[in-house]
């Protein structure tokens, strides 16, 4: 080696292995091969294979045939009898109930087994599966009703109780009681064909409506498309650059994969569509459902049982697990893949769930992205993520990531400026909200994400939200970096931080912490703690304990608004 040479580090090393994996997968030629097509009016790069829309995608899951598809409870669901059943419901929704290809059938129910179902059929069908938030309370639901003007609701019973509590008249399937009877009526029938194109409507998904109302966001069949393409692609990529596994052939059949999903967050959310639902019917995985309120009792008893292989612990869901105390009595040695996302995660986060999980250790991994992105936009994991945790990792092919300051040019390597997506996922809009959908769909097919980030050396950090940068006297102050210190301190489950009011400072930083339940830990030493640490003008000077979990949404992001009426109401603990 020339003197005026180094050797590349690990971390140089991993990337250059990664970077030529995604180039050979994506040549002409390669099971990835990316191409120029004209979407929406905008020439985008696309892959050249790839499924055209969701109809098609649930037709390729019959081939798992008697695979496991679905666990809830007692009820196993394979890949035969999941069909089935989608088809009679199907043919039921088009026959009985007449629902037209573009109407919206709304789905309001806790997580279980008909929610998938339901799902699959109503796409079959040709209608836009339209996912209510399951923790909506009436006005909320009504709200959302108003917007979207679903011609059939199927749903639980305490949900269907808060339809029927709205005043509107809607057609309503119960799963309880209705849905039985109305799958042997149909059974063996078959739905009939509706036709689709890849940049028609596919789903409509809510925000989670942390500024206002919900808005419903319109997903295009190219969208999910793209991004199991997309996940397919970093996944051979690790498997070729890592371990040395040959790049397969264009034509090769993907076999059909051993993982064993946990689902412990709401279906609802694109969270768990993206990331448990439709690559397990892709790839013929088995799918275990956790109802309910998250107990970590009961998922570490569950992955022990199930023999659970991957899990995406969204929100508080993972310090939650980390810090109980069934988990030295859990054999949690099955799981090989670990998700993490919501909102990012902090590097003491991420190092108790490596300890927690020591046999996912080294597939510890995140995305970036938002339901109005339509597909992953960056991600990262393994040995890169251990490197750099606070990253939201590299920007995935077939996608543009630029960052603009408030005049919307282009900032440099290394400045903060807002996230802008180009891509050919990007949804269709809000659905019956121009005015909401020109705010953040820009010319040429650009998506404003309202995300402040950096980017440094092909890395993506996710600083905050836009609108949640506090000023401290004319200084900027991130919360993420804040609350990332705080989460370091061993007597800190989770912790918000925000701006609020102040006289002299303009902003003052106030800080939301959840503490050990046995600590005895103060405001005092939490002070002391950060100065450690961060500039004095990034400390927090008003700090609101607790021993309640912080209110998230169902993507696990914070609310920090609710927080803040709290403190200024004064209704937790200081």
């Amino acid at each position: 080696m020339p003197l005026n040479e180094s050797k590349p580090t690990a971390d140089e090393t991993v990337t250059t292995l990664l970077r030529q994996a995604r180039q050979t997968l994506t040549a002409p030629g390669a099971p990835f091969e990316i191409m120029e097509e004209d979407v929406r009016g905008n020439p985008m790069p696309v892959f050249r294979h790839r499924i055209p829309s969701l109809r098609d995608l649930f037709q390729t899951s019959r081939r798992h045939d008697t695979r496991t598809y679905l666990v809830d409870g007692d009820v196993r669901l394979d890949f035969r009898t999941h069909a089935e059943l989608v088809d009679a419901l199907a043919a039921a929704l088009q026959t009985e109930f007449r629902v037209r290809p573009g109407d919206r059938v709304a789905l309001y129910a806790a997580n279980r087994w008909e929610w998938i179902v339901s799902f699959w059929a109503i796409t079959v069908a040709g209608a836009l599966p339209t996912a209510f938030n399951g923790w909506w309370t009436v006005d909320e639901f009504t709200a959302a009703a108003h917007l979207v003007e679903p011609v059939l609701m199927i749903g639980d019973g305490p949900r269907l109780q808060r339809a029927a509590e709205s005043g509107l008249a809607l057609p309503m399937l119960r799963m309880d009681e209705d849905l039985p009877a109305v799958l042997d009526r149909h059974r063996r029938l078959s739905p009939a064909p509706t036709p689709v194109s890849e940049d028609d409507p596919a789903m409509l998904i809510f925000t989670s409506g942390t500024t206002g109302r919900a808005k419903a966001v319109t997903v295009p069949h190219r969208a999910v498309s793209g991004h199991l393409q997309l996940v397919g692609l970093a996944e051979t990529a690790a498997r070729v650059a890592f371990f040395g596994q040959p790049v397969p052939a264009a034509d090769d059949p993907v076999p059909a994969s051993d993982d064993v999903v946990l689902v412990t967050s709401p279906l609802f959310h694109v969270s768990m569509l993206y990331g448990a639902v439709f690559p397990a019917l892709a790839k013929g995985s088995e799918m275990v459902l956790v109802p309910g309120r998250f107990d970590p009792e009961r998922v570490l008893r569950v992955i022990e049982q199930e023999r659970v292989t991957m899990w995406m612990a969204l929100g508080s869901a993972a310090p939650r697990l980390c810090a109980s105390p069934a988990l030295g009595r859990s054999d949690t040695s099955s799981v090989r893949v670990l998700g993490v996302g919501g909102a990012p995660v902090s590097p003491a986060v991420q190092r108790s769930l490596r300890d927690a999980f020591p046999s996912a250790s080294h597939a510890l991994g995140m995305g970036y992205t938002s339901t109005e992105a339509g597909a992953t936009v960056a991600s990262i994991n393994g040995p890169e993520y251990a490197a750099h945790p606070t990253s939201t990792g590299r920007v995935f092919p077939t996608t543009t990531v630029e960052l603009r300051d408030p005049l919307g040019a282009p900032v440099p390597e290394g400045e903060l400026g807002e996230v802008h997506v180009r891509s050919p996922y990007l949804m269709l809009g809000y659905w019956n909200d121009p005015a909401a959908s020109a705010a953040v769909l820009k010319p040429g097919g650009w998506l404003a994400m309202g995300d402040m980030a950096r980017l440094r050396s092909g890395l993506l950090y996710i600083d905050s939200r836009a609108r949640d940068m506090i000023l401290v006297s004319a200084e900027n102050v991130s919360p993420t970096e804040v609350e990332y210190r705080l989460d370091e301190h061993p007597d800190v489950l989770e912790a918000a931080v925000f701006a609020v009011d102040d006289d002299v400072t303009g902003d003052a930083v106030c800080a939301v912490v959840v503490t050990e339940p046995a600590s005895s830990v103060g405001t005092a030493e939490l002070t002391e703690w950060c100065r450690s640490g961060l500039a004095h003008y990034k400390v927090p000077t008003q700090w609101h304990l607790t021993s309640e979990p912080l209110p998230r949404t169902a993507s696990g992001k914070l609310v920090k608004s609710v927080l803040r009426d709290q403190v200024t109401d004064t209704t937790i603990d200081s």
